[in-house]
């Protein structure tokens, strides 16, 4: 039987999470106050302006300015462009009281998320949180860099997220006419939390709580709307 193809990947990992994944992040971990949240793979915004929301300071770069140029709020948290991977240094990391919390690239290159991790673990003073598939734990590789930067915690949602490509939130199924950015997810997510104050806890893992149907429709009707994708008069389907 033939295998129906893959869709090829965003060649920048850029994949786009809800406001509703970092909200119930808040629920679930206390953030200090004190402390810059820092998302260096911001895309167009949604962990920065989720935490401005909740009266943090936040702030957001990215390899590619993808966020000034749309119709999105809060737009002076972005930074500018910057790779975090690379071998330039931003300002940010030299910051006293820093958190750091993203969505991490996760399939461009072979490794390239415990990389990430590695660097903000390297970087950040306060609490960092990476955003990956439930399965990224699940790996003979990755057990020493588990052993070295046990997590404090990780959070599994019992709902799972929806990771559309950044370029392609306004696409419509040709049948219905109907957007198709975030309708459903595909993959199981987690967001994996450590803190530098505790730099060898005993991982404990809890679930996120299901939203229920009306919710989903709620987040995703927000998110469209925060993106620009759908005008202010349009209902999603």
């Amino acid at each position: 039987m033939t295998q129906p193809d893959r869709p090829e990947r965003h060649p920048q990992d850029w994949y786009v999470e809800q406001t509703w994944t970092v909200r119930a992040l808040m629920r679930m971990v206390k953030f200090d106050r004190d402390y810059l949240v820092w998302d260096p793979c911001c895309g167009l915004g949604t962990i920065p302006c989720a935490f401005a929301a909740e009266g943090f300071d936040a702030i957001g770069t990215d390899l590619a300015d993808r966020w000034s140029a749309q119709t999105l709020g809060l737009p002076h948290l972005f930074m500018g462009e910057h790779d975090f991977l690379g071998g330039q240094r931003h300002m940010l990391e030299n910051w006293a009281l820093l958190s750091i919390i993203f969505n991490p690239p996760y399939g461009s290159e072979p490794g390239i998320a415990e990389r990430a991790v590695r660097r903000a673990l390297m970087t950040a003073s306060g609490k960092v949180c990476a955003l990956l598939p439930i399965r990224w734990r699940a790996s003979e590789g990755r057990f020493p860099f588990f052993q070295e930067y046990p997590p404090l915690e990780i959070l599994e949602f019992c709902d799972r997220p929806s990771m559309p490509p950044g370029d392609k939130l306004g696409e419509r199924d040709p049948r219905t006419g109907a957007l198709t950015a975030w309708r459903r997810g595909k993959t199981d997510y987690a967001w994996y939390v450590w803190d530098r104050h505790f730099p060898r806890p005993a991982t404990i893992t809890r679930l996120i709580p299901p939203r229920t149907p009306e919710q989903k429709r709620a987040d995703r009707d927000y998110d469209l709307r925060r993106v620009g994708v759908l005008p202010l008069l349009e209902e999603a389907a």
